[in-house]
């Protein structure tokens, strides 16, 4: 499959994520009107987070690792109809299952825990809200389901929309849920939870006309002992550990920030909401695109094509992410102030918000590439390198955020993060070229250096530029400094004809 056609899906994806990314950013805005940065949003966060890590684990993390791998492989090669659907029809009845497993454990493990032991105040909170966040996992994760299906069929717009599903009724929630139940930050927490649930079982049926039409019915079963299914097992076994670990740093973060004043938490997840932007639009939009096609190509055994779909999503997400780094760098403060900056989010809320994104920029590029590294490596059904990388990341993690937290507060907990990414990065890159030989590191290395440095006297400009609009206001600084910088970051890599901005498929000339 040549990377033109990946491109076209890429681009397609990119503008559907943008789309959805703004929906989220809105969705976020008016969650920060509504509680701010407040210890009883730092609690739903958390709890909230836990059937998210589930949800990474059981769905999405299959999907990537094993699912969409072995079902493209198997629509590649021409599979019977029947065959295919009596596989994922297997994985969707473990979906099931498992989910509703779990919930009932969590339901037990709560109230063993709320009934007979004395916990603090803000872990029981935690633990009280589990009890309504968790049913939130059953209905994602079949929404996950359905667009593997889709997207082994290089399905990928309609799937890309989902997250509108849920911040739609999220937005719902907070204007019409939230008053039925009181006046408190702790009851209005209440019609939020209603809002998510709803919002769950909605991105899955919203997926199932197209399901139907592209894929067919759903067939229960539980033939769990197909050779397929016993491939995907194979696969997604030694994985469990691994896609454990971004949650488990996630939680290490968040928990090393509840023990600071209330309201970090918040202020890191706002953060994140922001510089995970540019992250979904451009690296995960591309790999999302990429894995099917790098899975059929070596399937086929296309070496070259995998080698430079490799290469070419390298440099797409080098050339796009960095000016995103350097920008959210530059504009941190107006970025925050102008989203946020309302309700109960104050001055002081940005003051804490603004401050852990400069440091979260600085790792953004490497967490791109090493996404776009991590689905290669799942391509050749290889999850096992990409697990000791990533139990390796949560030592790492932690002992930084103990050390960092001391010195620069949540702030050292966001730099942490940036630092693990490149550890992540450089590791992956050297597993991958030991066991592949496929990475030509002085390309890749040269094309780094190359938008770097053209991306720091970038950045220099738009700081200047920056600065002269400052007395105009934050928005003015928003909506001029980013939309002239973008344009001139264009005309900059244009003149200078870089070949990664033919991945814009802008530009027809040749390089």
């Amino acid at each position: 499959m040549s990377f033109h056609r990946i491109r076209t899906s890429f681009i397609w994806l990119s503008f559907i994520t943008i789309f959805c990314r703004i929906a989220g950013l809105v969705r976020e805005i008016i969650t920060a009107k509504f509680f701010g940065t407040t210890g009883i949003y730092d609690a739903f966060l958390i709890a909230f987070m836990i059937p998210n890590f589930f949800r990474g684990l059981l769905a999405e993390g299959a999907l990537s690792t094993a699912f969409i791998p072995v079902l493209s492989e198997l629509i590649a090669k021409g599979e019977k109809k029947e065959e295919i659907l009596k596989i994922t029809g297997a994985v969707f009845t473990f979906l099931i299952l498992s989910t509703t497993g779990l919930y009932f454990l969590v339901l037990v493990g709560s109230w063993v825990l709320l009934n007979f032991l004395s916990l603090p105040e803000k872990i029981a909170e935690i633990i009280f809200l589990l009890r309504f966040t968790f049913p939130y996992l059953f209905f994602v994760s079949l929404a996950a389901w359905a667009m593997g299906v889709l997207n082994a069929r290089h399905r990928f717009v309609l799937p890309g929309l989902n997250p509108i599903v849920l911040d739609f009724w999220w937005i719902l929630s907070l204007f019409f849920f939230t008053g039925f139940f009181g006046n408190t930050l702790e009851q209005k927490i209440y019609g939020l939870l209603i809002g998510i649930l709803i919002g769950g079982a909605s991105q899955f049926i919203f997926q199932l006309p197209l399901v139907f039409r592209s894929h067919g019915p759903i067939l229960l079963n539980t033939q769990w002992k197909h050779p397929a299914i016993l491939r995907m097992v194979k696969l997604f076994a030694p994985v469990i550990i691994g896609m454990s670990v971004g949650p488990i740093n996630l939680l290490v973060d968040y928990s090393f920030a509840r023990s600071l004043a209330a309201g970090t938490v918040s202020a890191l997840w706002y953060a994140t909401r922001i510089y995970q932007l540019p992250l979904g639009v451009f690296s995960i939009s591309l790999a999302t695109v990429l894995l099917p096609h790098l899975s059929g190509d070596v399937a086929v055994r296309k070496i070259e094509q995998v080698k430079e779909n490799i290469h070419k999503g390298l440099e797409q997400t080098i050339y796009l992410l960095i000016p995103s780094a350097i920008g959210m760098i530059v504009f941190k403060k107006e970025m925050v102030e102008v989203l946020f900056m309302r309700g109960l989010f104050t001055e002081y809320s940005v003051k804490i918000t603004a401050y852990p994104l400069m440091f979260f920029s600085l790792g953004l590029v490497f967490y791109g590439m090493a996404i776009i590294i991590t689905r290669a490596f799942y391509a050749y059904h290889d999850t096992a390198t990409p697990v000791k990388v990533g139990i390796i990341s949560i030592a790492t993690n932690a002992f930084l955020d103990a050390i960092l937290m001391k010195f620069m507060g949540h702030g050292g907990i966001a730099l942490s993060t940036s630092v693990v990414g490149l550890e992540n990065f450089v590791l992956l890159c050297l597993l991958f070229q030991k066991k592949f030989g496929l990475l030509d590191t002085k390309r890749l290395l040269a094309g780094f250096l190359r938008i770097l440095m053209v991306g720091l006297c970038w950045g220099i400009i738009i700081l200047t530029i920056r600065n002269l609009l400052l007395p105009l206001g934050g928005f003015v600084v928003i909506c001029a400094g980013v939309f002239s910088g973008a344009l001139l970051y264009l005309l900059l890599t244009f003149v200078l004809r870089f070949p990664e901005i033919r991945g814009l498929n802008i530009f027809k000339w040749k390089t």
